[in-house]
């Protein structure tokens, strides 16, 4: 569309110039000649205007990042680094339980950890999984209307990574691992998150303001760890300092760098850098991808768990899978985004490993957009806040 423009703008001048002729043909035709180009031209299979945002925006953030204030928890550090206006929303109900919160006054959302009720430590592949109907189902309760509800699954490869290929535990575990598929560990989370403006009379119903907002964010949360739990599984609502270890985790901070930046003696210092291709925090490396196209659905396609135990398979020190959910334009549709994050400890293991990734992808028929220039809006959109904007 925006090429479309581009045209349509470049003929439009390029007739302003020959209807005045004289000294006005040739700058008009100059700028008619370069936005045909910009708008043809493609880099790296992008048009050249979005090449040129994305860069831009690229810089802009790389100028703009500095280290988060002294009273952040270290926790929260590397993502507020990034987003320096999320903040903390701890919520108290009347039972005194607490309900942890992240907003930046926009918006507020809250995560329920899920896990398997089964009798096995790890889950194996194509084990029972959460419905996305279910949460689907949950973009509306009551008079509430959510921005989104996102399911987040991380799984920690077995054997590690970065042992030898002939270490003890390797040679023990790969066997195990072939024959059940199991990871070393799968965490899922689902985050629920609430614009006020969305559903104003709800959040005024419940008192206004933020303390209206949260109260409904809560009757959400409660909603969907009640309809999880029917389906099944253990589900938790976090309090706030389950999530903000939630969101340490999602992003494979350092603990031990988490525990010296929490010193009062510890210098200030960014935890975080973005380049083209990935995003560090801390000791590890993230490199993410949307799914651009999903296989074809139906009886004869990969089940979705079958096609995230594909996407997850890859040899990294950890891959995050991301499915956030939104209310359609039409009133009972939804609209749907993946992204897919890998995580390594050198640059060098992330090349290895993207390659292995995009190899199961085209296995499994789905289309991966490697986010250059957008690791970190990509990284945001695998951590359990209920996705970007």
């Amino acid at each position: 569309m925006r090429q479309l423009v581009l045209v349509e703008v470049a003929l439009a001048l390029a007739l302003i110039g020959a209807a005045l002729g004289g000294l006005w043909l040739v700058p008009t035709m100059v700028v008619a000649c370069a936005l045909v180009l910009l708008a043809v031209l493609r880099r790296r299979g992008h048009a050249m205007q979005d090449w040129l945002s994305s860069a831009l925006a690229l810089r802009a953030r790389r100028r703009a990042l500095e280290p988060s204030a002294a009273d952040v928890d270290p926790s929260l550090a590397p993502v507020v680094e990034s987003v320096p206006s999320l903040r903390p929303f701890t919520y108290v109900d009347r039972d005194r339980r607490t309900v942890g919160m992240l907003g930046d006054g926009s918006f507020l959302t809250a995560v329920v950890r899920v896990e398997a009720s089964g009798d096995g430590l790890r889950p194996v592949s194509g084990a029972r999984s959460l419905p996305l109907s279910l949460l689907g189902a949950s973009l509306r309760v009551d008079d509430i209307v959510l921005e989104s509800v996102q399911l987040v699954q991380q799984v920690r490869s077995a054997p590690a990574p970065h042992l030898p290929e002939q270490s003890v535990a390797r040679l023990s575990y790969a066997p195990l691992q072939e024959a059940t598929g199991a990871p070393a560990l799968r965490l899922t989370w689902v985050a629920v998150k609430l614009d006020p403006e969305l559903c104003r009379e709800a959040v005024e119903a419940r008192g206004g303001g933020i303390e209206g907002a949260q109260r409904s964010l809560v009757r959400v949360a409660d909603h969907v760890a009640s309809r999880i739990t029917g389906a099944g599984f253990r589900a938790v609502v976090l309090d706030q300092q389950e999530l903000n270890s939630t969101v340490a985790t999602s992003a494979c901070a350092s603990l031990a760098v988490s525990t010296r930046a929490s010193r009062p003696e510890a210098a200030s210092r960014a935890r975080t850098a973005e380049t083209t291709r990935v995003w560090r925090c801390d000791d590890r490396w993230h490199t993410t991808y949307a799914v651009g196209r999903w296989p074809e659905l139906g009886r004869a396609a990969t089940p979705l768990p079958r096609l995230v135990s594909l996407l997850t398979s890859a040899p990294a020190y950890a891959t995050t899978f991301s499915v956030t959910l939104r209310p359609g334009a039409h009133r009972g549709s939804m609209d749907i985004a993946g992204h897919v994050r890998i995580t390594g400890g050198s640059d060098t293991e992330l090349v290895r490993v993207r390659r292995t990734l995009e190899g199961a992808a085209r296995t499994a028929k789905v289309a991966l957009i490697r986010l250059d220039r957008e690791q970190l809006p990509g990284v945001l959109a695998t951590l359990p806040l209920g996705g970007t904007r």
